[in-house]
């Protein structure tokens, strides 16, 4: 009988040990949320909770049963319990000091990011800050290339020397070395005006310590220059590309009279992420890996002038007709300070650079134009409010969130900005304030995809997580993505997986939920991150959702789904246009649908596909921008008939 009670007792420790650790996971998770790679809310904590309930059962079950089976098999489980908490323990504490030892940690914190200074970095990510830096001032708009000069209040590394190498009118070799040290801390970047198609995949800056400058260069320190206030170019366009997209709805539309030019093919320095911008008669294109921002002719592709921002450009430029303007980041350096980010603004009519503000975090995003100003988020959730004329700054603050790859929507004098992990904030677009924030505490990645605006509502959507599917949706989905989901809420350290996407409409005025729409379930990988940009046209608005690898129509006021097709691995917005939704897939394919069933009126293959980069339409003609940097200019009619047999002429 004593050893017996012995084992009752050793058997209620067990289940006391599994209580506990799952209480503890449960209450310390929202502690560590801001570190985790899953977001946190009921349904996590729901998660532990049954695992301390299932404890509880196999201790009682163990220590009153009176058959012998049963007592055993109940004491196995505990000890199952037992050793998969402990596994979730360790897991969460590992997860915890991987995070807080990262040399970048993500999420990006702010705090850490101000700390970064440019003495502090080792001597090849000095020469890495300064190449892109050397970049950006040493392109000339209209071809060519100019001396090396810096702003005195520009971020420099005051030890680096800069040294070039013109290789023809169209090429230079730029390299940067921290002085006193060595070549393999050197950096080489080769500077582009006038692309080749056939490489523009190898024109990166590389710092990987493989770059041996060549001998004989002539190394000097670049010359320190005064800050000068730009003149306000004159209007160039009476058209005018405030935000993403164009405008709140985001329709990626501008003037559509007049007969449309024929079409063109041509190509820009780099490969593309962003969609283009379309103002007057020029086709803003902003190159990925080169920081390149190139201008085109919107009838004959011809290239009016050429830029170089000192990193990516991931975003659509923005412009009043007389200045653009651009964000310009990395999706990794540059959010823990260690590249440069920020905005820079050009002369819309030459491309020559007026002024560049460089922030903390990075700028993935569209600014959006709100008067003689412009709005932006960066990747360590800050806002910050610029004057458009010389980008002086009149207010800033500190968001709930980050701005990671969601431009903000404007409508009149509100700005909406979806923030990772899960909210949606509006926020005056004058002062700053908040006007209402709303978390969607089972959704991620929800400051992936830009908010839509319309009609008092706003369109948002995110990655549905463990907590998100409902018990009948949960019935539906395949048993590995169910496994796969536990596993990732059990051992967040070690599973990153989505039970698909969802999205919703939030009320403009207070931010309460107005509806949700089902689970798409996920049926396979999403290369890069994810998206889902809701686009409306009258009654009507569709939206590609890349984890779920569906495009879905729905009416924006009930959210009734009207129809889903296959998304082709898309992640850019569609284009809608006479009711027909225009689709670029990532696999090269561009489908038309009629906009109120779905039906299939065309299809055409290329050979590359899209990815971020949306189609847009201008004066009749639909601009493409694939992966690789090829521009493809296609009149609407013949897009629209399935007749392109002109639209493939190279300029």
């Amino acid at each position: 009988m004593a050893g017996r009670g012995a084992t009752a007792v050793v058997r209620l420790g067990l289940g006391g040990v599994v209580v506990g650790l799952a209480a503890f996971l449960g209450l310390r998770t929202p502690a560590w949320g801001k570190y985790d790679p899953l977001p946190t809310g009921p349904g996590w904590a729901l998660l532990y909770v049954l695992v301390a309930a299932l404890a509880v059962a196999a201790a009682v079950i163990a220590g009153r049963s009176s058959r012998r089976l049963l007592r055993w098999g109940s004491t196995a489980a505990l000890l199952g319990l037992v050793v998969l908490v402990g596994a979730m323990t360790i897991d969460r504490v590992q997860l915890s000091r991987t995070v807080d030892a990262q040399v970048d940690p993500w999420p990006p914190r702010l705090e850490r990011v101000e700390e970064v200074r440019l003495a502090a970095l080792e001597p090849q990510q000095r020469a890495a800050w300064a190449v892109r830096i050397g970049a950006h001032r040493l392109v000339r708009p209209d071809g060519g290339f100019r001396q090396i000069t810096i702003p005195a209040s520009w971020p420099f590394p005051s030890d680096v020397e800069l040294a070039t190498v013109v290789l023809d009118v169209d090429h230079v070799d730029l390299w940067a070395r921290a002085a006193g040290h060595d070549s393999a801390a050197a950096c080489h970047s080769i500077v582009v005006h006038h692309p080749d198609p056939a490489d523009t995949a190898t024109r990166r800056t590389r710092c990987d310590g493989q770059q041996v400058p060549p001998p004989g260069l002539a190394w000097s320190r670049p010359p320190i220059d005064t800050d000068t206030i730009p003149a306000i170019p004159a209007a160039a366009s009476e058209e005018a590309w405030t935000q993403y997209r164009h405008d709140p709805l985001h329709s990626a539309v501008t003037d559509t009279s007049g007969d449309a030019p024929p079409g063109w093919t041509t190509a820009v320095d780099g490969r593309v992420r962003a969609s283009a911008s379309v103002v007057g008669d020029l086709v803003l294109v902003g190159g990925h890996g080169t920081g390149s921002l190139t201008a085109l002719d919107l009838a004959t592709g011809a290239e009016r002038w050429v830029a170089r921002l000192p990193n990516w450009v991931h975003q659509d430029p923005v412009s009043d007709g007389r200045i653009v303007v651009v964000g310009f980041g990395d999706n990794l350096a540059s959010f823990a300070g260690r590249l440069p980010s920020g905005v820079a603004a050009l002369d819309l009519a030459t491309g020559e650079p007026l002024w560049t503000a460089f922030d903390a975090g990075s700028v993935m995003t569209s600014p959006v134009i709100h008067g003689a100003a412009i709005i932006y988020g960066t990747g360590v959730g800050t806002l910050h409010r610029r004057a458009l004329a010389d980008g002086a700054l009149l207010a800033e603050r500190v968001l709930p969130g980050m701005v990671t790859m969601a431009p903000p929507a404007l409508v009149g004098d509100t700005v909406v900005v979806a923030l990772d992990h899960g909210m949606a904030c509006a926020i005056d677009a004058v002062s700053l304030a908040d006007l209402w924030c709303h978390t969607l505490p089972d959704l991620r990645m929800v400051g992936h995809a830009a908010p839509t605006v319309d009609r008092g509502e706003v369109l948002v959507s995110g990655a549905a997580t463990l907590a998100t599917p409902t018990v009948s949706e949960y019935l539906h989905l395949s048993p590995w993505l169910v496994r796969e989901l536990l596993w990732s809420g059990l051992f967040p350290g070690q599973y990153e997986v989505y039970a698909g996407q969802v999205f919703a409409a939030l009320d403009l005025h207070d931010g309460h939920v107005r509806w949700r729409s089902p689970l798409f379930a996920n049926p396979r990988s999403v290369p890069g991150h994810t998206s889902g940009t809701a686009v409306i046209e009258d009654s009507l608005a569709v939206i590609v959702l890349p984890i779920a690898d569906t495009l879905v129509s729905f009416d924006p006021v009930t959210g009734r789904v009207r129809w889903a097709r296959a998304g082709h691995g898309g992640r850019g917005p569609v284009l809608v246009a006479e009711h027909r939704v225009i689709l670029t897939g990532r696999d090269g394919v561009i489908e038309v649908r009629d906009i109120t069933d779905g039906r299939l009126t065309c299809t055409v293959r290329r050979g590359t596909g899209w990815d971020r980069a949306g189609p847009v339409l201008a004066h009749g003609l639909v601009i493409l921008v694939n992966l690789v940097g090829e521009v493809e200019a296609i009149p609407l009619r013949r897009l629209l008939s399935c007749d392109l047999a002109a639209s493939r002429a190279r300029t």
